[in-house]
């Protein structure tokens, strides 16, 4: 049993993994070339109108999807149940958004996103579906299907939508198409990798119930979730206007698209295996040490790197017109280690079914990002940038402290698992900046 739940989590993880690593990469190919056919303010206006897609995902969210995955046992009714009301509930989101439009866009102060939301509030219904396909697909261990079917959608999407579109100069609008086909493609694939496990959305009082006891701590955890991850961008947007926000979302792209897509293996493939061993401490520690030194090995050594060549890559990834989000490329590249490891440690308390652990941490976080942000913002967006990385690793500090207690592990075993990696990242440090110092002179 312990070894085939094993293999399953490491071919699982490895298909996800593998498609992450494909699909960031055709990310990077795809900003490089949308980043030169768009400007910082039709990225902005994008990224603030993305702030409210992602309210409508927490609202129709509920929890019900990890506790698809972490309940032990789900009937069909229970499926059924879930589906009804994340439609329901994504169609009610749906009707907000569209009314509240012209709200939102006065309140973001970005007047293109009265027409944007109302696009996009049709995508609500697809969103909701895809996250319980994902849901059960993960629960079945059919992580092939997860990990494929995204990629597809966003080759789609990027490069048969969106390149095309922004060529021939719909601006922002080509951004948003993107999206759009990309959640409606996905859904649909998604659909039919998971049509064994789906049943027709039907209400239950009492699998509801059931479920309900249990997504409870997950749905109260996702609106202190959602102002922890937007509250940088909502304040950014507000304070400094799109262009800048344009700035930092192009910045930020590595650090938060390689933590979305990481994302995806620890809540697909690491969290369904931990929950399935959740009352044996000793195999959670040992995943949990693994997860640590994976992340580790894979995140210190890229950090140092695009921080030694931070003006190299915004000109090779962005272009030269993007030369203002150097500075804020090279501190924001500091995160991303440190939104690695609060992912493993989320799946960790997923887990063992302590949502209000993540919940606790999730106001910690937000309230310290509308404080810091708040005082940083009249310094501009360098100071910003630096904010934020220092709330994520005082943030993951309190985080870790909470994890080891809660699974007994002792100081000294993080520590070694992250020896190999500082050593790594230490040789990098040296070869980038000799070979940074020999080349000064060559373009």
């Amino acid at each position: 049993m312990k070894e085939g739940l094993t293999a399953r989590t490491v071919k699982g993880a490895a298909w996800i993994g593998g498609a992450s690593v494909a699909r960031l990469a055709l990310r990077v190919v795809s900003v490089a070339i949308l980043a030169r056919l768009l400007t910082p303010h039709e990225y902005g206006v994008v990224a603030a109108a993305l702030i409210a897609m992602d309210f409508a995902a927490m609202v129709y969210g509920m929890g019900l999807a990890p506790t698809l995955i972490q309940r032990k046992d789900v009937r069909p009714d229970h499926v059924a149940t879930a589906l009804f009301v994340a439609l329901f509930i994504a169609a009610l989101a749906a009707a907000g958004m569209w009314y509240a439009a012209p709200l939102i866009a006065g309140l973001m102060q970005v007047p293109e996103l009265t027409q944007i939301l109302k696009v996009i509030a049709w995508l609500t219904p697809f969103g909701a579906f895809i996250v319980l396909c994902e849901a059960l697909l993960a629960r079945h261990m059919h992580l092939k299907s997860v990990a494929l079917r995204p990629l597809f959608s966003f080759t789609i999407a990027t490069f048969f939508v969106a390149i095309p579109m922004a060529w021939y100069g719909f601006g922002y609008w080509s951004l948003v198409a993107m999206q759009a086909a990309e959640t409606i493609v996905g859904a649909l694939t998604l659909a039919f990798a998971a049509r064994r496990l789906l049943v027709w959305p039907n209400f239950s009082r009492h699998a509801f119930s059931e479920l309900w006891q249990l997504s409870l701590g997950f749905t109260l955890n996702q609106p202190f979730a959602y102002v922890a991850q937007n509250a940088d961008k909502f304040l950014i947007g507000r304070f400094l206007g799109a262009d800048s926000l344009g700035l930092y979302t192009r910045a930020s792209f590595i650090t938060t698209t390689a933590a979305s897509l990481f994302g995806n293996i620890t809540r697909l493939s690491v969290f369904p295996a931990m929950a399935q061993v959740q009352g044996d401490n000793e195999r959670l520690r040992n995943a949990f040490l693994k997860s640590l030194s994976v992340v580790a090995l894979l995140t210190l050594p890229t950090t140092v790197f695009c921080v030694i060549f931070a003006k190299e890559l915004v000109g090779l990834l962005l272009g030269r017109q993007w030369d203002a989000a150097v500075v804020p490329f090279a501190i924001l590249s500091g995160a991303l280690y440190l939104r690695f490891c609060w992912r493993v440690s989320a799946a960790v308390f997923q887990a063992l079914g302590r949502p209000n652990r993540i919940t606790a941490i999730h106001v910690l976080r937000a309230a310290a990002l509308i404080l810091c942000i708040s005082f940083a913002q009249s310094y501009g967006l360098a100071a910003i940038s630096a904010a934020i990385v220092a709330v994520l690793a005082l943030v993951l500090a309190i985080m870790l402290a909470v994890v080891m207690r809660d699974i007994d592990l002792p100081m000294h075993r993080v520590a070694a698992v992250h020896l190999q990696p500082l050593v790594l990242s230490a040789a990098v440090v040296a070869v980038g900046m000799t070979l940074k110092a020999s080349l000064t002179n060559i373009p």
